[in-house]
């Protein structure tokens, strides 16, 4: 079995206020918690400044098939892949869905990835953020352990 991750960000498209968003992240985690593990699926989501940003790790077929829905899933705008690559072994492997944080300004530069064209720009951002977002979950699980 061959895998696969994905890395992408995307404009939050959530109306309402803060409560309202992380009300709404909170439905993304629980969907995402129910129906990864049957699809073989890991990853980590970063909410920041008003962006989405998450890596989804598992089986080409299955990546594409959740990409498919989060695409038309109208709490995300500007959906842009970062990069989509083979991958030796999960980052993610202990999470469904990992939460790596809820930022209301955004630690990355997220606003000129998204209006990059240049391939290599976007896949040096899918790799910092693949690193980002383990880096954030391994502090939070050093702070319960």
């Amino acid at each position: 079995m061959s895998l696969f991750h994905i890395a992408y960000i995307s404009r939050n498209a959530i109306h309402g206020d803060d409560n309202d968003v992380k009300t709404e992240i909170a439905k993304i985690l629980e969907s995402a918690r129910r129906n990864n593990p049957a699809m073989q699926i890991t990853g980590a989501l970063l909410y920041s400044g008003g962006y989405f940003c998450q890596v989804i790790e598992g089986t080409e077929d299955a990546l594409e098939t959740l990409f498919e829905i989060i695409q038309m899933d109208e709490r995300h705008a500007d959906v842009t892949v970062l990069h989509f690559e083979p991958l030796e072994e999960r980052n993610f492997a202990d999470w469904s869905m990992a939460l790596a944080g809820i930022e209301n300004t955004s630690s990355l530069e997220l606003e000129g990835v998204l209006k990059s064209k240049d391939e290599m720009q976007l896949r040096a951002a899918g790799k910092s953020i693949v690193s980002t977002l383990d880096n954030l979950i391994k502090q939070h699980q050093a702070l319960i352990d």
